[in-house]
């Protein structure tokens, strides 16, 4: 792999920042805005809330944590699904990323984030993290429209568009198979899984040529660095 990577586009969610740390910071929230309404042990609702969390998924964790505490209504989850939205992320970036988009950005690498999620809560995430002084472009795919969130391409093309880089010259780097590569793969990109330690998305039908543990293995994948 040589220097014909001019430009390298990022996942957010669990590739940069570790996404649990957003929930943890939105329970918490949340958690406030009960607490501040109803005569309820706020430490005891939100291990309820991780209980139900770890055991059962994010679905449904405002309705049985509620329930529990004798708390549910439907108007109440709705208010609380705001909250979570809405609030301030108390999030930072995995400890490698600063170095290595430094390091990309030293050597005239573009740098650009692909982002699903809704279009306010990723921007709050963003805000949160300094990424916006860090990488070149960001694109939030819920602005293109639902048809267009990953693996649909169109982000994709957007981002390098703006970049003015081709897809043949270009690397997404992600941590999610079952959405993350498929889009990259098709127009040309080169797509690199992202595998940490504590990312426990399972591999499944990994579309992705190129699979890392740790950030800084970029920097040795496309040569900017010897050892």
């Amino acid at each position: 792999m040589t220097g014909y990577i001019k430009a390298v586009l990022f996942d957010l969610d669990d590739t940069l920042y570790d996404e649990r740390t957003f929930v943890i910071s939105g329970f918490r929230a949340v958690v406030a805005y009960v607490a501040d309404r109803f005569p309820v042990d706020e430490q005891g609702i939100f291990l309820t809330m991780m209980e139900v969390l770890s055991t059962e998924g994010r679905g449904k964790v405002f309705d049985k944590a509620l329930d529990r505490y004798g708390l549910y209504s439907p108007a109440l989850v709705e208010e609380l699904v705001g909250v979570y939205r809405s609030h301030q992320p108390q999030i930072t970036l995995y400890p490698d990323v600063i170095p290595v988009l430094a390091t990309l950005k030293e050597y005239g690498v573009k740098l650009g984030i692909v982002t699903d999620g809704l279009h306010s809560v990723q921007k709050r995430k963003i805000e949160a993290l300094g990424l916006e002084g860090l990488v070149d472009v960001i694109v939030y795919t819920d602005e293109l429209g639902p048809n267009h969130w990953k693996p649909d391409p169109t982000g994709f093309l957007h981002a390098l568009e703006r970049l003015a880089v081709q897809p043949t010259e270009a690397a997404y780097v992600g941590n999610d198979p079952s959405k993350d590569f498929a889009g990259p793969k098709a127009i040309g990109m080169l797509p690199v899984h992202l595998k940490r330690n504590d990312n426990l998305i399972e591999e499944t039908d990994c579309e992705a040529e190129v699979h890392i543990t740790e950030l800084a293995e970029l920097l040795q994948l496309f040569n900017l660095i010897h050892h």
